[in-house]
């Protein structure tokens, strides 16, 4: 499942919000038609008209979109209106994500190429309506970024949700809103119950991740699947601080419970136990592998077959193929 990045918190993308006079006016200076009003004889595309042929810069494609296929599919009902849902989103991320190789404004032309190419009238005209929307949204955000600074605390993190939540509901219709944005809505809402559950005083480190648990099993399991990367990835990078610092067995499990919950909690302690298990093995395996190298009494080949024995004797076939790659490892941080 692909799911954009959580939080107007973290104004991900946010430089493609600014636009200039140019790109604006691709937009509004457009016949009624295109602006989402009623097509009419002059402005409705004919069955079977040849698309005008691209511009040169919109026929040099960047090289982020070089060998790529378009994200996501334009669907139309069957009186021709554009079925709004999240892949219209996709594709218009798709066009727009050039930002930054080329100017803006040939990033919104080619993606407004490919609409007249891909859609007849009414649904190219409310495409093109509802990338004007987008459009003025990813600027607006901007602004509400000035607005509504990024603070530590969670009362300030909600309010900027709300305010995002708030634009999207002034210029986008019900049905694209929930297109467009509910999934990231979900995860939003899902990361302030996530720090809330976090600083509640009132709770101790196992009640937080019972919370936690009972709080991820709300969500759809490919959104959860989504999420767990960077919550992970989060909880190792506090884990390195933490045991920098000296941290205790006991400080490591509240920290796991609060950021991965108990299920999670219990499932990588009994990795730690795993691990602990392999590298006692395995230092015992090298000491007696190393006794048989100081042997004085056997040959090379002795020596060999001994090793050989040894390590069949203490490790399974897939064990050993674990065995060598441990051992190159070692031999790598010896050199």
């Amino acid at each position: 499942m692909k799911i954009l990045f959580p939080l107007f918190l973290l104004v991900v993308g946010v430089s493609l919000v600014v636009l200039d006079q140019d790109a604006d006016r691709l937009l509004i200076d457009q016949p009624a038609a295109e602006a989402g009003a009623a097509p009419n004889a002059a402005t409705t595309k004919h069955e079977g008209e040849t698309p005008p042929a691209p511009a040169p810069e919109l026929a040099r494609l960047p090289a982020s979109l070089s060998g790529t296929r378009v994200d996501g599919t334009l669907r139309t009902d069957s009186s021709g209106n554009l079925l709004v849902d999240r892949e219209v989103r996709q594709v218009f991320d798709y066009f727009l994500s050039t930002f930054g190789e080329e100017p803006l404004k040939t990033s919104v032309a080619r993606l407004r190429q490919h609409l007249e190419t891909q859609l007849a009238q009414p649904a190219r005209g409310q495409a093109f309506d509802l990338l004007g929307r987008y459009l003025d949204y990813r600027r607006q955000l901007l602004v509400l970024e000035q607005t509504h600074p990024l603070k530590a605390d969670l009362e300030g993190l909600r309010s900027r949700v709300h305010a995002a939540q708030q634009l999207r509901e002034t210029l986008f219709s019900e049905e694209a809103h929930r297109a467009f944005f509910a999934d990231e809505e979900a995860l939003d809402r899902f990361t302030l119950q996530r720090l809330a559950i976090r600083h509640d005083p009132q709770l101790d480190a196992a009640a937080k991740g019972e919370a936690l648990d009972q709080l991820k099993r709300s969500l759809p399991p490919a959104m959860l699947d989504a999420l767990t990367p960077a919550m992970h990835l989060e909880l190792n990078q506090q884990t390195r601080a933490l045991r920098a610092t000296g941290g205790s067995p006991e400080a490591l499990r509240a920290l796991r419970q609060q950021l991965v919950g108990n299920e999670a909690t219990h499932r990588l302690e009994k990795l730690d136990l795993e691990r602990q298990a392999w590298r006692t093995r395995l230092a015992g395996y090298q000491q007696e592998k190393a006794r048989i190298e100081r042997s004085q009494g056997l040959s090379q080949a002795d020596k060999h077959t001994a090793i050989t024995l040894l390590a069949r004797e203490r490790f399974d076939e897939t064990e050993r193929l674990r065995l060598a790659a441990s051992e190159e490892r070692i031999a790598q941080k010896r050199h």
